[in-house]
């Protein structure tokens, strides 16, 4: 229960509130995106009478959906608060997975993952905001590592619940189940989120004293047409276009690559993934908070530089099995930071109002990268027999990633 004085009956910062509220909904959101996907299609594919291009078909529904939402979903934060948002569709997100158990053709699951895809939209974005207002200057990189787990963790243990539940149950048990966790979370977002501190009169926790515009932007500056013309917006959102397609490259297909370029055993290969969400976890933590002090800009090139090494690492050592789970750890503890980061972005280079927005519409950027990266992959392992000029372009996005960001103008908060 928040108090007059914005603190919960134990004397706990709401703050904190907020943020274990959005680390339980980013939880669940990740769950259901990556983790509900990829190890329940398999199952999926057989029950439905579905060919490899038609299971693609379902993933490009939900970030159709995903893409036509954000910029939207970032206006109405702006505008009604991450509290209305998030609550509201959550309803969204639990449906269409609880809908997805209920597929019974190609057009059905396309239609339900469209769902789901449009009320995942209304969780990133928001909640980047909303930790963003409740969290200090100096203490945003702190939080965002705090927050970073949540969707390692999602895909992570998905891996290792779901087989249990559809060896026991099948793998409707599994849409079902996860639709109910989202469900809930329209009651506990209700409950539990704050859009801004000043609600319950308080400042943000770690904050020293008035919060400070960080941009050469005018505070009144609100329009879409006002972001677009900032030359840091599109050095930003490009960058986050390159590296998203980039890094996808290596966490949907190092599995295949594993078993059927490497011929190493399917466990040993699905255990890359699990080293990746592993290391995560810690770099994503170490590296926001180290982002605090050398700042956002900085800590994105070192990011995206070493994502570079990691893969070509990965490229060049090839089936080393011990070595192939060092430099999956090695990528995985600098992908841990990524998205946080670019979150954190958004409201250094802009002002507060517009964070939402702004958000929004670097999201966009975001899933396009997600989108081109399958099929161009493919496409690549097709026409040359192997993944390795994937993995290299793959590289070579990262790198143009680090140049886009290295071109940001204007200062950071």
């Amino acid at each position: 229960m928040v108090t007059n004085r914005g603190k919960s009956e134990s004397g706990i910062h709401w703050a904190w509130v907020v943020l274990g509220s959005s680390f339980a909904t980013l939880f669940v959101n990740h769950s259901i995106r990556i983790g509900a996907y990829s190890v329940l299609l398999p199952k999926m594919i057989p029950d439905l009478g579905l060919n490899m291009t038609q299971a693609g078909l379902i993933r490009t529904a939900y970030f159709f959906t995903y893409i036509l939402f954000s910029p939207l979903m970032g206006w109405l934060t702006d505008r009604f608060g991450g509290r209305f948002v998030i609550s509201f569709f959550c309803l969204f997100l639990g449906m269409g997975t609880f809908l997805m158990s209920r597929s019974s053709n190609l057009f059905s699951a396309i239609l339900f993952y469209g769902i789901v895809g449009m009320g995942a939209a209304a969780v990133w974005t928001p909640i980047v905001v909303l930790v963003q207002n409740w969290f200090g200057t100096k203490r945003r990189g702190l939080a965002f590592g705090i927050l970073s787990p949540s969707y390692a963790l999602g895909f992570g243990l998905m891996g290792v619940i779901l087989p249990i539940v559809v060896q026991n149950y099948g793998w409707r048990m599994g849409w079902l189940l996860l639709g109910i966790s989202g469900l809930i979370l329209v009651g506990v977002n209700s409950v539990l989120l704050r859009s801004d501190p000043k609600e319950v009169g308080l400042s943000p926790w770690g904050e020293a004293g008035g919060s400070i515009l960080s941009s050469s932007l005018n505070k009144d500056s609100f329009g879409y047409r006002d972001i677009v013309k900032k030359g840091r917006f599109w050095s930003i959102s490009i960058s986050y276009l390159f590296i998203s397609a980039g890094v996808c490259i290596i966490s949907d297909f190092i599995v295949t690559y594993g078993v059927m370029e490497l011929k190493i055993s399917y466990p040993l290969a699905s255990a890359l993934i699990s080293m990746m969400a592993s290391a995560g976890i810690g770099g994503g933590m170490l590296l926001m908070t180290l982002s605090d002090y050398i700042g956002r800009k900085r800590s994105l090139l070192i990011i995206h530089v070493f994502i570079s090494l990691s893969i070509l690492f990965i490229l060049l050592i090839r089936d080393n099995v011990l070595l192939l789970m060092g430099g999956m750890g090695f990528f995985g503890f600098f992908y841990g930071a990524i998205w946080p980061m670019y979150g954190a972005c958004a409201r250094d280079f802009f002002p507060k109002e517009m964070t939402g927005r702004v958000f929004g519409l670097m999201t966009i950027f975001y899933g396009l990268g997600a989108m081109s990266s399958p099929p161009l992959t493919g496409y690549l392992a097709d026409i040359t027999g192997t993944f390795r000029w994937s993995f290299g372009l793959g590289a070579s996005m990262a790198l143009i990633a680090a140049i886009c960001i290295r071109l940001i103008s204007g200062r950071e908060v």
